[in-house]
């Protein structure tokens, strides 16, 4: 063999070894992926295993997803559909008009291509009427907050693609059926929208799917206000005297992140207050529940629980989080019914890709409980533990599990008790 020969074949050899060494070494520290990424458990060693053969499909997809580099590779691949194509490998993300990126479920809620009827509404609506009476024979308060929508704020950057007939939408039915059952609410959509040409610093981020994080300071700074008011209260306030601009940071390129590019993508500056909280000498500070989606995160996040005496956060109503580190908690009825008796003010809130499942069952539950303090029946809860159970025998079911999880940012545990949880409410209901 050739001397050029041997040295080319030598270091193909060489570049083939590397990302092995990596893996196993790992010399170079490498950037996580972000996103839907399912860790694989690495596979432990039996003979039943071996002879089966399922330890050497374990190994395989673990290894799969282990070797060296491969954060760099799978960002390297979607650079390269990105600039070559326009093509993003992030589920449902659509790349609109001058690179606006957008989640599909907040432009079809745009469109009311996810309608689910006005009488869904209403009757949710109804009940949800029936709890404020019912919470404010026991002093308390419920706060309905439509949390503000990218795809309401930007549409004009829709990509030609997805541009559709508009019909009713989910959001401007329980915005009408609020006022109809005089149920108080926030329209945080009115107010970015009034505000999107006379803000002085961006509301929306050309590259993240939530708020900025100035809209989030100003947004917990009017819920802390409209509670204040509900309930005639002196509470501390959230306050600054100083902004400054830089590069997204926080949640203001959280899709970008999930894109998991090579190079960052061009972008604007974004405002940054430097805030604090009054001190709460002499001030008010209520209880404060919380059911929402992932827009309460950024409040949660600026410390806005430091306005209240307690704010435990309940997560799509599947998992509960409490300032102060404490260990997130999963979905159990008699937390709920503690919480609720325990809180001064109730929160429901959402965006309106959302809506369709507004409250995630809160509003059936919160009813029987407030009717019915024996709902929690053990037969009720020994029902959901079955299904938790079975669900995971059943392919076709884990299957549409795994999707909503996956749509959901959730556990698939979590997922799991929430449709066992539904079944067991439809049956009751039954």
């Amino acid at each position: 063999m050739h001397y050029p020969i041997k040295m080319l074949f030598t270091t193909l050899l060489v570049v083939l070894c590397i990302p092995c060494l990596q893996g196993f070494l790992h010399v170079f520290k490498e950037e996580p992926l972000y996103g839907g990424i399912h860790e694989k458990p690495k596979p432990s060693f039996s003979l039943d295993g071996w002879w089966s053969g399922s330890y050497q499909q374990d190994a395989e997809a673990y290894w799969n997803d282990e070797f060296g580099f491969r954060s760099f590779f799978v960002r390297l691949h979607n650079q390269w559909d990105y600039w070559l194509f326009d093509k993003v490998h992030a589920q449902s993300v659509i790349r609109g008009k001058e690179g606006y990126l957008y989640e599909y479920n907040y432009i079809k809620a745009y469109y009311g291509l996810d309608f689910i009827g006005k009488d869904s509404i209403q009757n949710r609506m109804l009940r949800a009427s029936r709890i404020r009476d019912l919470l404010k024979k026991k002093g308390k308060d419920l706060l309905l907050v439509f949390a503000s929508s990218k795809g309401q704020f930007y549409p004009e950057f829709f990509p030609d693609s997805v541009q559709y007939q508009k019909g009713i939408t989910n959001y401007e039915v329980y915005r009408e059926l609020a006022d109809v059952y005089k149920i108080p609410f926030v329209d945080f959509n009115v107010w970015m929208n009034q505000s999107k040409d006379s803000s002085r610093y961006p509301l929306y981020p050309k590259h993240g799917i939530h708020w900025t994080h100035y809209a989030a300071c100003l947004v917990a700074d009017s819920l802390i206000h409209t509670i204040e008011e509900m309930r005639q209260l002196d509470i501390p306030d959230l306050v600054w005297h100083k902004i400054h601009m830089a590069p997204p940071a926080y949640d203001d390129n959280d899709i970008e992140r999930g894109l998991n590019l090579l190079a960052p993508l061009k972008s604007q500056w974004y405002a940054y207050p430097q805030y604090l909280f009054e001190n709460d000498q002499g001030k008010d500070k209520p209880k404060v529940m919380v059911i929402a989606d992932s827009y309460y995160w950024s409040l949660f996040n600026l410390g806005i629980f430091k306005s209240f005496g307690r704010n435990p956060f309940w997560f799509y109503l599947a998992e509960i989080y409490e300032p102060g580190g404490l260990p997130m908690k999963t979905y159990d009825e008699e937390l709920l019914q503690k919480d609720m008796e325990d809180c001064d003010v109730i929160i429901v809130m959402a965006t309106d890709a959302n809506l369709p499942k507004y409250g995630w069952g809160f509003f059936e539950l919160a009813e029987n409980i407030l009717t019915n303090p024996n709902f929690i029946l053990p037969e009720y809860q020994e029902k959901i533990q079955n299904l938790i159970q079975y669900i995971p025998t059943d392919s076709a079911w884990m299957k549409h599990i795994r999707t909503k999880a996956k749509e959901l940012k959730l556990p698939i545990d979590s997922v799991i008790r929430m449709d066992a949880r539904w079944m067991v409410e439809q049956e009751m209901r039954k």
